[in-house]
């Protein structure tokens, strides 16, 4: 009977050991993969603080920086000189001479388009790689670059007061249609779709102001209006699945096509400036005639004409971008960023002249007069 308690008593203490060896083991294994993680950590932290940060700032001696742009893996600054094309450390890629006063860039998801205002040529980069250059029938009036690759121009017309050429991710002339009486102030191609809206203005026999909103088919060329406004100029439209945010000189638009229902928002010669973000909201600031103990005001309204957030302030707002979400509002005195419920504003002190901004994360990149620099945002 002693025998089999001693074995017993034998086999439990050897069950403990093994218990504890196992323990011990998966402590180690977790310590090991833990230092591992805070090494990695505090490395890929001195990367980003360092990250060739000797390229910066970037100055351009006797230019101005005429346009700024993301890119796929970097930036591209224009100025009155030079293409030039960068890294995200500021390693310079490519300068491509700038012959033109008029050149203007527009860019969308890494991809940049090059147009001269007047002229008929255009053509399109990727980094500093051009990918495709074309030549228009007329003069171009301006031109738009969209996330489904597809880019558009308007252009003078002889016969026409204006046109509209759409060009698919093919670099293939799918569309043109013509405006007889109106011009086109604003278009917008629909995701994923063969549609485009586009916004006009022009006047009545009686000498007024008139908007249309048409719908315009790539595939049928049908064309069909939406909607018509009286003494509104129109600005910008754009469109975010069954939704449609019209921005006018003295009112915006909040329009449902699917239940033909529509908000506004009147706001007078009130307006300064505005951005329409992904998701369908409208961020715009307000110059404020009232009494009271601010200038500015910048409201959130989300695509159903709801407004979201505000925030008052004495500083003079120059300019609001949107990246991924993100807010970024510049001000003679301060970079402010935030998110859409404008709850937390970072304020980063414009301590550089900035006239305008690109946020890639981490790193916020700005421009003066002549300087790009950069900013680790936190």
């Amino acid at each position: 009977m002693k025998k089999i308690l001693d074995v017993n008593l034998h086999k439990k203490l050897k069950r403990k050991k093994r218990i504890k060896r196992y323990i011990v083991v998966f402590f180690v294994f977790i310590s090991f993969f833990a230092v591992i993680f805070i090494v990695w950590q505090v490395s890929l932290k001195r990367f980003i603080l360092k990250d060739n940060g000797k390229n910066f700032p970037i100055l351009f001696s006797g230019d101005s920086v005429l346009g700024f742009e993301k890119t796929k893996n970097g930036f591209c600054v224009l100025t009155n000189s030079y293409f030039n094309f960068y890294r995200k450390d500021g390693h310079n890629l490519k300068s491509i001479a700038n012959i033109s006063p008029k050149t203007q860039i527009v860019g969308i998801d890494g991809k940049v388009l090059f147009y001269e205002k007047g002229a008929k040529n255009f053509s399109i980069y990727e980094d500093c790689r051009e990918i495709f250059s074309g030549v228009l029938e007329n003069p171009i009036v301006f031109g738009k670059i969209f996330k489904n690759n597809y880019y558009a121009f308007v252009t003078n017309s002889e016969n026409y007061s204006c046109e509209l050429v759409i060009y698919n991710n093919k670099n293939r002339q799918i569309f043109k249609w013509s405006s007889a009486k109106n011009y086109i102030v604003d278009f917008d191609i629909l995701k994923d779709s063969n549609k485009c809206i586009v916004a006009t203005f022009g006047t009545t026999k009686e000498g007024i102001c008139k908007s249309f909103i048409y719908e315009l088919d790539f595939k049928s060329c049908r064309e069909k209006i939406k909607k018509d406004f009286l003494n509104k100029a129109p600005i910008a439209i754009k469109k975010f699945g069954s939704f449609v945010v019209f921005v006018c000189d003295s009112t915006t638009f909040f329009i449902n096509y699917s239940t033909n229902d529509f908000k506004t928002i009147d706001y007078g010669k009130n307006l300064l400036n505005f951005e329409l973000m992904d998701g369908g909201y409208f961020v715009g600031y307000f110059k404020n005639f009232e009494k009271d103990n601010f200038s500015e005001i910048l409201m959130v309204y989300d695509k159903f004409g709801d407004k979201k957030a505000e925030y008052r302030t004495n500083e003079k707002i120059r300019k609001i971008k949107s990246f991924d979400g993100d807010i970024l509002i510049l001000t003679d005195e301060h970079i402010l960023h935030s998110d859409v419920n404008l709850k937390k504003i970072n304020k980063i002190k414009n301590f550089d002249g900035v006239e305008d901004i690109i946020y890639e994360k981490p790193y916020l990149y700005f421009v003066s007069m002549n300087k790009l620099n950069r900013f680790l945002l936190k």
